[in-house]
């Protein structure tokens, strides 16, 4: 009886609510309350039931429609071969991915860009709430990742821009087993094989991060390895200890140093210590273009910023000359900026033949004066720079130098050292050396000019048989790949003039070929001088041969003309010096000098025709009379000052830099 009674009231009670509900649709009005209540209702009840759903999820069921969305997302091929575990419902959320496969882009022979056996990852459910990802663990085991950049510049793991450098999140506990990594970068012509591992302690060996392998970089061998403290309780606010030692050929690179916040690649400090034989060959581990340098070595501190590099306080020595500065290279554009300013203290003038292929380490060493050695101006357009360089002194055999100074523009493949001054105790050489390598065939213009240089400097003996001032000027255009080949094309207009001193009389006896005069002047051991009223010689270059337009060098006593040319082709010299005497002269023999051979060793020499004819003529007048045969030998002296002034005039307009007070000095006095 009383389970019949309560089913009834029970039924009373659903019939009551259904009416209160049909009473509410009824009699519907909206209202802000009514409204928010439902919201949350059913808002709740679509949480209630994705939790309930993804408690009882078998993630393995969605491993297809993750697989599809990355690869939709990546353009290339993700899937997930093995199982595929999820633990939400905790403070310190799992998951655990097996046989996970990653494809390259399209353009790459090989499908498989990364794999990996099983990953193993765990996060802090906290820290995500205010948006911050930390891993306080993070296992891989046998990833296997090809890293691929083809001669484009396209790479397989990076879209957009590749330089800013990986930032990863805190990982407290790091652990990779059996890693293996293949890069084949055919910018930098690098091939490299490795293996990554990060261990725990065990009874064999510490806890500690590696990675060894080796390869090939520009056809040389390669070997790298990078070392660091245990990846284990890694605190994200103490930087990261560690150490790398990479030789490529003969080049050695060692680096100790410090992550500033783990795992963010972008910012880092370390020491360096760098050797090798030429500075260029750090363009295929660097990508920058370095001059061709002697042997180096070199240390400074190197610290990365994101996008911005510096390294600093650089101290070393680049084959007999020190070097030091700072220099920051700045990586945000697709062509990397290089800019600071470097110094020497005393600069080895033999180590600039380095910086054109006249080094003494180039592998074939010719006869040529001239470097014919290529230079690799295809390199220019890969960086841009601006960096000034300056010797407070220059040591040399050959030149009396004081300083050096330069800036050094490179931008848009066009190279361009401007101002380019080279310092002497009086006077300079200054101009501007350019080379465009935007073409196949680079273009160098070369514009330089001597200014008050005392050509008595450059004699080594106390003795000085020629004094005076040197004005010049050099303004020449070619192409090719080398000094020789730009040379052998070039055109353009070689100016020389001297002015305002003096030539061993004896010399100038000589010159004329007045042999009487010249040889008792030398038996007597005289050293007086003679007033060297001017020199001027003019060369007019077309497709690397120059032909001399003037060439006068006027003395007192004697006035000497040239002719002939220079062929830079194969740098042979042809030029004859015809001395005239001033005066009366008993006994002069017409033999004119010759400069020729090659411009490593030239050879001074005379021409013997004229002579022979000259003696012929005396045989002959010795048949009417044997007194008379003097007669072929006697040179009335008619010869007449050269017009300096004009000469010197002349030189100023092509480019000389002779000052007008030397040309109004030369100038006649009218009497």
């Amino acid at each position: 009886m009383s389970l019949l009674q309560n089913h009834k009231n029970a039924g009373g009670v659903l019939a009551a609510a259904w009416e209160h509900v049909v009473a509410d649709f009824r009699d519907f009005r909206f209202t802000w309350r009514g409204f928010w209540r439902w919201s949350a209702i059913t808002v709740a009840a679509i949480l209630v039931a994705a939790l309930v759903t993804l408690y009882f999820l078998d993630w393995n069921q969605l491993r297809e429609p993750i697989g599809r969305y990355l690869s939709h997302r990546y353009s290339r091929q993700v899937r997930i071969d093995g199982d595929l575990k999820v633990a939400l419902f905790t403070w310190q959320p799992r998951i655990d991915v097996g046989g996970l496969y990653v494809g390259n882009p399209a353009w790459v022979k090989d499908p498989q860009g990364a794999s990996l056996q099983h990953a193993h990852v765990e996060l802090r459910l906290m820290p995500l709430f205010r948006g911050e990802l930390v891993l306080p663990i993070l296992e891989i085991e046998r990833p296997d990742i090809l890293l691929v950049r083809d001669a484009q510049g396209r790479t397989n793991w990076d879209s957009g821009d590749g330089n800013t450098g990986w930032k990863l999140p805190p990982i407290h506990r790091f652990l990779v087993k059996d890693g293996h990594l293949v890069i084949e970068d055919a910018v930098r012509k690098l091939r490299f094989t490795g293996t990554i591992n990060s261990q725990e302690v065990t009874a064999e060996r510490q806890a500690a991060f590696t990675m060894a392998g080796d390869g090939t970089l520009n056809g040389n061998k390669f070997t790298a390895g990078v070392h660091g403290g245990p990846l284990l309780n890694v605190d994200e606010n103490k930087p990261y200890a560690f150490t790398a030692d990479v030789h490529a050929g003969e080049t050695h690179v060692t680096a100790e140093g410090s992550i500033a916040h783990p795992f963010h690649l972008d910012r880092y400090a370390a020491n360096l210590n760098l050797t090798g034989p030429s500075l260029a060959d750090l363009y295929y581990l660097t990508g920058l273009v370095m001059p061709r340098t002697p042997p180096y070595r070199v240390s400074g501190n190197l610290q990365r910023d994101g996008t911005q590099y510096r390294f600093t306080a650089i101290k070393g020595m680049l084959g007999n000359s020190d070097i030091s500065g700072d220099l920051a290279v700045n990586v945000a554009e697709k062509i990397p900026a290089l800019s600071g300013r470097m110094a020497s203290r005393q600069l080895d003038f033999t180590d600039l033949g380095s910086l054109f292929g006249s080094g003494k380490n180039d592998p074939a060493p010719s006869n040529l004066l001239l470097p014919d050695m290529p230079l690799h101006t295809e390199r220019l357009t890969q960086m841009n720079a601006e960096v000034d360089y300056s010797a407070l002194a220059v040591k040399s055999r050959d030149f009396p130098l004081r300083g050096l100074g330069t800036h050094i523009s490179l931008q848009g493949g066009v190279l361009d050292l401007k101002p380019l001054a080279f310092q002497f105790p009086q006077g300079k050489l200054s101009g501007e050396l350019k080379i465009d390598g935007r073409k196949a065939v680079p273009v160098t213009s070369v514009d330089a000019r001597l200014t008050d240089i005392h050509i008595e400097n450059f004699i080594k003996s106390g003795d000085k048989p020629l004094t005076g001032t040197l004005e010049a000027r050099a303004k020449l255009t070619g192409h090719g790949k080398s000094v020789h080949a730009a040379a052998s094309t070039a055109d353009g207009q070689v100016t020389v003039a001297l002015h305002g001193g003096g030539m061993r009389h004896s010399l100038a006896e000589w010159l004329g070929v007045n042999v009487l005069d010249a040889v008792g002047l030398s038996l007597s051991g005289d050293r007086s001088n003679t007033n060297l009223r001017c020199a001027v010689a003019n060369f007019e270059t077309r497709n690397g041969i120059m032909t001399a337009q003037q060439f006068v060098l006027d003395t007192d006593p004697v006035r000497i003309d040239g002719k002939g040319r220079v062929d830079l082709h194969d740098e042979s010299l042809d030029l004859t010096l015809q001395g005239q005497p001033k005066s009366f002269q008993i006994f002069r023999v017409k033999v004119p000098i010759t400069l020729s051979g090659k411009l490593a060793s030239p050879r001074i020499g005379i021409d013997p025709k004229p002579a022979l004819t000259q003696g012929g003529i005396g045989v002959g007048l010795a048949v009417l009379n044997p007194f008379a045969a003097i007669l072929a030998f006697i040179d009335p002296g008619l010869a007449k000052d050269a017009n300096c002034a004009a000469l010197l005039g002349d030189a100023q307009s092509k480019g000389a830099p002779v000052k007008n007070q030397a040309v109004r000095q030369a100038a006649p006095v009218r009497k």
